[in-house]
């Protein structure tokens, strides 16, 4: 009985995903899950695509939260670090996106098709990366019989990453192949076919994930990989792995806007992230503020968002605050997951860091090369790129550049970026290295004043495989692998 019902839960939430997947590609991708193998290639990798987007857009509505770059229009709500399951993310990977990926590999090694097998384990890697960030220790080798296998055996952190690196090794072997019988095209909907990008994709992510672990598997040796991997990945922001909405699937944020301006408060901008913008905390104005958001009062000099934990109260108080109307919020803004800003900002640290943490020419021109793939991206002006990049609270000079400056850029490139919230864990929420930063207002008291590390496992798995998720579970206070 157990059983019918939680298929029955299943169920319905493929019937709600992939309704949304169908008007974004105009097919069919009703997929059973119980006959992905009888799904062609080219069904299969737009539906890994536009969930992949959609997990990631999932994940950042809860972690762009906790890391008070947008913030709850009401007290006490997420950026209050109040406990989440990031559901819509586990539901994603486990139903729409591993057993998709598996079953694209699958038919793909049976057709002599390395292409397509390649860029379903670049997807896999991105999504197992996403999930380990949020959990830590998750089920991936023993997940793909969830609808049979109700459950499967967890792997830790550390095997997480040994997956991930394999994975993109693997995927970088078979996009190189130079025979592929089937090969992606319009159905890829990200690079359109163009397996030279998916080729630059798989090496940034390998930098990202190695970026990730170098404190565990050796920093030297690390670093020296990540350049490498960077010197073969994405160099140009046309490269960025994205996805691009259309009139008939818009962008998901642009539901958040539309709610904001009909009088539906839920979210804007947090203190924090506005702060960085708006001068408080850099003593000069971000030229991206004014492409990014909108003042409800257009007199008011500054752009503000809400001070994390207090919520905006009144909607007389919450005019007075900054709205979603922006760039990122967009009918047809990209959905960015990793990019050709983020590859500059991890080329910037990393120099820095094999330098032992002191400036250099190197570091710094990676620095403002991620700053000017940014603002070219949203649309800053040449002039003022230049300007905004010529002044001395950021032109710091190589000699003079610190870790806080790369991280305090990157954390603004990654507006809605899950990635911004393991940077912050990654460097233990320091204010030091992002000015400004403090603990919200009406904090979670299970936190017992300690800063969020992780999400709590959805209650579908610890009802239906409670032994293993229990076993698992770490408050959610406490530091994951990586960043112990």
């Amino acid at each position: 009985m157990k059983n019918k019902f939680l298929q029955k839960i299943i169920w319905l939430a493929l019937i709600l995903t992939v309704t949304n997947c169908e008007s974004y590609i105009g097919g069919d991708t009703n997929i059973d899950p119980n006959k992905t193998n009888d799904a062609s290639l080219n069904t299969l990798t737009p539906t890994i695509l536009f969930f992949s987007a959609n997990s990631t857009q999932s994940a950042a509505s809860i972690s762009s939260s906790y890391i008070q770059q947008i913030g709850s229009l009401v007290a006490s709500g997420t950026d209050s670090h109040l406990r989440s399951t990031f559901d819509g993310v586990w539901v994603n990977l486990y139903l729409n996106i591993i057993p998709n990926a598996n079953a694209m590999i699958k038919k793909a090694n049976s057709t002599n098709s390395p292409h397509y097998s390649g860029l379903a384990k670049v997807v896999l890697a991105y999504n197992l990366g996403l999930a380990t960030t949020i959990w830590e220790n998750i089920p991936y080798k023993s997940s793909d019989n969830q609808l049979t296998d109700f459950a499967p055996k967890y792997d830790t952190q550390e095997e997480i990453y040994k997956d991930i690196q394999r994975l993109l090794n693997e995927a970088i072997s078979e996009l190189s192949a130079t025979e592929s019988l089937f090969k992606p095209g319009t159905d890829d909907i990200v690079y359109k076919g163009n397996i030279s990008l998916w080729l630059k994709t798989a090496q940034t992510l390998k930098a990202r994930y190695l970026l990730h672990t170098a404190k565990k598997t050796g920093a030297a040796a690390a670093y020296s990989a990540i350049l490498d991997a960077l010197s073969k990945g994405i160099k140009l922001n046309t490269e960025d792995f994205q996805l691009v909405y259309t009139d008939r699937n818009f962008n998901p944020w642009h539901s958040v806007a539309l709610a904001n301006n009909t009088g539906n408060l839920s979210t804007t901008f947090g203190g924090q992230f506005m702060n960085l913008m708006n001068g408080t905390v850099q003593e000069v104005v971000d030229p991206r503020v004014s492409l990014l958001a909108f003042k409800n009062v257009a007199a008011d000099p500054l752009f503000k968002g809400t001070n994390p934990g207090t919520g905006a109260g009144a909607t007389t108080v919450y005019n007075d605050r900054t709205n979603f109307f922006g760039w990122n919020f967009s009918l047809l803004a990209p959905l960015q997951m990793i990019t050709n800003a983020e590859a500059k900002f991890i080329e910037a640290e990393v120099r820095l860091l094999q330098n032992g943490g002191k400036g250099n020419p190197d570091a710094y021109n990676a620095y403002l090369d991620g700053i000017r793939a940014n603002m070219t991206k949203i649309g800053v002006s040449a002039a003022n790129i230049t300007a905004f990049t010529s002044n001395p609270k950021i032109a710091v000079g190589a000699e003079n550049l610190t870790i806080s400056h790369i991280i305090s850029e990157k954390y603004k490139a990654l507006f809605l970026n899950p990635e911004a919230w393991t940077d912050l864990r990654r460097y233990d929420y320091s204010n030091t290295i992002l000015p400004g930063l403090s603990l919200p207002a009406n904090h979670n008291p299970d936190l017992k004043g300690k800063w969020i590390q992780r999400a709590a496992y959805p209650t579908s798995e610890t009802s239906r495989n409670s032994a293993n998720a229990t076993q698992n579970f770490r408050d959610l206070d406490v530091k994951m692998w990586i960043f112990n």
